[in-house]
C-alpha cells in the first residue's frame, strides 16, 4: 500500500471528502427512513463522479431540503402525507437548478393543515393565488378576502362582514 502524504492541503481535502460522505449518508438515511424519497430519486445528490465543489453543493442542497422538512414537521406539525409531495417538489427543483438557498418554494398547503393555528385568531386578510393554463394562455387569479373595506369611505357599522376583492392577471 502506498503512503499518503500528510503535508500541504492533502489532509484537509481528505477530511472534507470524509465529512461530505458522512453528511450525504446521514441526509439520504433521513429521507429514505422517513419514506420521503427513494435512493433512485436522490441519486443525483450522491454521485461521486462530480468534482469536489459540486459534491459540496449537493450536500448543501440536501441540507436545505432537510431544513424545510424538519421545520414543517417540528414547527407546523405536518405529517408524512404533506411532507412527501413537498420533498418531491424540492428534489425536482434542485435536480434542475443550481444551489439557491434564497429560492422561495411555493408548497401547496390545504386549509385543514393550518386550521389549528387560527381558530382564535382575528384574521383580517386572506389571499389565494390560482394559476391555470400554460405559457401564453396561463392565467393567474388572485382572490383576497378581507374584514376591512377596500377604501375608508366605504366604512359601515356592520361588524363581522367580509369584503371580497379579486384580481385577474392575464
Amino acid at each position: 500500500m502506498e503512503a499518503v502524504s500528510l503535508t500541504g492541503i492533502t489532509p484537509v481535502q481528505m477530511l472534507l471528502e470524509i465529512g461530505l460522505d458522512k453528511m450525504k449518508k446521514d441526509y439520504v438515511s433521513f429521507f429514505i427512513g422517513q419514506e420521503l424519497a427513494t435512493l433512485t430519486s436522490l441519486d443525483c445528490f450522491i454521485s461521486t463522479s462530480v468534482d469536489l465543489q459540486e459534491r459540496v453543493h449537493c450536500v448543501q442542497k440536501l441540507h436545505h431540503m432537510l431544513e424545510i422538512m424538519v421545520s414543517c414537521t417540528v414547527l407546523l406539525q405536518f405529517k408524512h402525507e404533506s411532507l412527501f409531495p413537498w420533498t418531491q417538489i424540492c428534489i425536482k427543483y434542485y435536480r434542475e437548478n443550481p444551489l439557491d438557498e434564497k429560492h422561495v418554494f411555493q408548497l401547496p398547503v390545504s386549509s385543514a393543515l393550518v386550521k389549528k393555528f387560527y381558530p382564535d385568531s382575528h384574521l383580517e386578510v386572506w389571499k389565494v393565488d390560482i394559476s391555470s393554463g400554460h405559457g401564453p394562455k396561463e392565467a393567474k387569479t388572485t382572490w383576497q378576502v378581507s374584514t376591512n373595506p377596500p377604501v375608508e369611505h366605504m366604512m359601515s357599522n356592520n361588524t363581522g362582514t367580509i369584503q371580497v376583492r379579486w384580481h385577474l392577471e392575464p
